[in-house]
């Protein structure tokens, strides 16, 4: 989209001065999590490694050591061994860890004298989030003499099932917080371990339609449950790519845990040769028989898009739909020209708009996208004949929802902001490129409440070296900041341009990478997606609030301003708290967070944003009204942003939904 020319040709005076940062080290594209229990204790200092990397494990005031190495994926030979305060060596155990990219490997091993020899060496999980339905073995290496009986179970026991005992055979069943436990027995001794597992969710299309929760604060589905939006933009998916890639793309995502695609329903002027010249897709059929006459819609055309929605829907997937997106500036890239022709008067914008209203209604997985990079002016011939348009939509009796995608002056902006369609928003999504958290608190305040996501900001291989990086920032921001779910993409995902297999990517202010629609699948950003996925299918994340919002607030100090801004939510009983401390460089950072009015036993950890791995606090957290933070340094992706996940366990309570461009800153237009 003009995204990216907008951001080169408009950004404000000044704005990306001084903001270049050096490349971060090449993430080598997998992690292995280490927890190490030291017997009898008494370490001083405790190495895990594989290959060339090593890790110093952190001890978190008991037996137990953790820490994350960053490896490429493969099989890799783990050693770790326990030092005493002269250096001598305690012992060590070797384990061999199979990893992938996406989630973290777990690896859980014991370290004792021959004396003490326990029952189980190690215990080895290849991923620590995983989608519903996804299998993979678990290992638990007994000690080295006797026989050994070996037994698996998993909490809460319907979230997965086992085949085997070594290796386990393990697949999910229920998604959500799944632990899984092995019990291993030996001459009369026994022992246990046991490694947690998130679960994240697939789609299914018995799910839909979706609907506002009570309270207008998320989405629900048919089953009442709360709908994370975990979404990606494809914005020329039904243009560029073949029936058999669409299949394909939509295979991929589903299998990720995607839960929702955008495109645009017609492509006015993005892409050339060898892609098809638009508005054609690959078929060569055409939206309109007379070209930019919105009263001779073509059948064949649009019956081929309703494919892709079936197709979505098969794969659990909804389909967020722009049908007429207006193009950055109105210009040529979209369609607001040809609304404001004069064959396209309001009644042919109506009957268009009922025309395809009466041609998706019956499709339970799509929700409506108006606008696309553009406000059209108040009180315009355009404005009022877009509005005929997404009314024609619904007097058809396609009642989903909608949001919109304006954009005020290069400035983004919010669904509600444009007043003329500000009654049929039904979701609120967030437009905005540089401090996301602030547009996202302004819809959070709209009244009456509706869901709050992010719906576009920097994409991945866009403004390269910019203060936009990374760009995950802003989809953190967004959750903590009252969000419901983000959508994000990556400039091959969706320009979408099969045709082209491996090219260079030359779109505006982007990277030039050279690389391919397809194996850009398995971009590190996807990855990214994923990570943030799992981190808050693993909490109640439908019942955070974010700081202030009513009217308390829980960082006392370390506060940044701008892009520096850590974002805060908390559930309003107190039992768990998230922190998104964004990157500043490669130092700790400090801050403080009121505690003292958090419920039972405090424990807290630091998730990596970059590679959904996790890290020790040196200390447990203090009750108190300053309770002092400071952040692990550098991640493993070379930046020192990270996430700060303070729970006090106890019985959750029953929630309403649940049973048991430059896109810069501004004031509301």
């Amino acid at each position: 989209m003009a995204r990216v020319r907008a951001i080169a040709l408009l950004a404000l005076p000044g704005m990306f001065v001084g903001c270049h940062r050096p490349p971060s080290p090449a993430y080598p594209g997998s992690l292995i999590e280490v927890t190490a229990r030291i017997l009898p204790g008494g370490a001083a200092r405790v190495l895990a490694s594989a290959g060339s990397g090593s890790v110093a494990l952190r001890n978190g005031g008991d037996r137990d050591w953790r820490g994350a190495i960053a490896v490429p994926p493969g099989l890799h030979a783990v050693r770790t061994e326990a030092f005493d305060g002269a250096g001598a060596s305690l012992g060590s155990v070797e384990s061999e860890v199979l990893t992938a990219r996406g989630s973290p490997a777990h690896l859980d091993a014991t370290i004792s004298p021959a004396s003490e020899q326990p029952v189980i060496r190690s215990l080895t999980v290849p991923r620590n989030s995983v989608v519903l339905g996804d299998r993979m073995l678990l290992s638990a290496r007994a000690g080295p003499t006797g026989r050994v009986a070996v037994a698996w179970t998993s909490e809460p026991e319907a979230c997965g099932t086992f085949a085997g005992a070594e290796p386990a055979l393990w697949v999910a069943t229920r998604s959500g917080i799944c632990t899984v436990i092995v019990v291993a027995s030996r001459a009369g001794l026994s022992d246990r371990r046991s490694a947690t597992i998130v679960v994240r969710s697939h789609g299914s299309s018995d799910q839909y339609p979706l609907q506002i929760a009570p309270g207008g604060r998320h989405l629900v589905d048919q089953r009442g449950r709360p709908f994370l939006i975990k979404g990606e933009t494809a914005w020329l998916a039904l243009v560029n790519l073949t029936g058999e890639e669409q299949e394909r793309y939509l295979a991929d995502r589903a299998a990720k845990g995607f839960n929702l695609v955008e495109v645009m329903l017609l492509n006015h002027d993005y892409t050339s040769s060898p892609n098809p010249p638009p508005p054609s897709n690959r078929a060569g059929e055409r939206p309109f028989r007379n070209p930019g006459d919105f009263s001779t819609p073509d059948d064949a055309y649009f019956d081929r898009s309703a494919a892709f929605v079936d197709r979505a829907a098969a794969h659990g997937i909804a389909v967020l739909l722009s049908p007429l997106y207006l193009g950055f500036d109105g210009g040529p890239e979209g369609w607001w020209k040809e609304l404001n022709s004069k064959v396209n008067t309001r009644p042919v914008c109506a009957a268009f708009g009922r025309y395809l209203g009466a041609r998706f209604k019956g499709k339970r997985n799509v929700l409506w996208l108006a606008g696309g990079d553009f406000a059209p002016p108040a009180g315009s011939e355009g404005e009022q004949r877009y509005r005929e348009f997404v009314d024609g939509i619904r007097e058809a009796g396609a009642s989903q929802p909608w949001t919109g995608h304006w954009n005020f002056e290069h400035l983004g902006g919010i669904s509600t902001d444009q007043a003329r369609f500000r009654d049929a928003m039904a979701l609120n999504g967030v437009y905005q490129y540089a401090n996301a958290y602030r547009y996202a608190l302004r819809a959070y305040g709209v009244q009456p409440p509706r869901p709050v996501f992010l719906l576009e900001s920097t994409y991945e291989h866009e403004h390269p070296g910019s203060d936009l990086q990374p760009f995950r920032n802003a989809w953190w921001w967004t959750m903590l900041s009252g969000g419901s779910g983000i959508l994000w993409s990556n400039a091959f995902l969706w320009l979408c341009e099969s045709s082209r297999a491996t090219y260079r990517m030359e779109y505006g202010d982007v990277d030039r990478a050279v690389s391919s629609w397809a194996e850009e699948m398995q971009s590190p950003g996807t990855f990214e997606a994923v990570h943030l996925h799992a981190l808050f299918e693993g909490l109640p994340w439908y019942r955070l609030v974010p700081a202030q919002a009513d009217g308390r607030e829980w960082l006392t100090s370390g506060q940044g301003s701008g892009r520096k801004h850590i974002a805060a939510a908390a559930t309003p009983e107190g039992d768990l708290l998230v922190a998104y401390v964004p990157p500043s460089g490669t130092a700790a950072r400090r801050f403080s967070l009121d505690l003292s009015r958090v419920r039972g036993a405090i424990t807290a950890r630091w998730y990596d944003p970059a590679t959904g791995g996790w890290a020790p606090l040196d200390h447990p957290p203090a009750r108190s009204a300053a309770a002092q933070f400071e952040t692990p340094g550098a991640n493993a992706a070379g930046t020192n942003d990270w996430v700060l996940v303070v729970e006090a366990p106890g019985p959750a309570p029953t929630d309403a939904g649940r049973r048991t461009g430059p896109v810069r800153e501004a004031s509301p237009p």
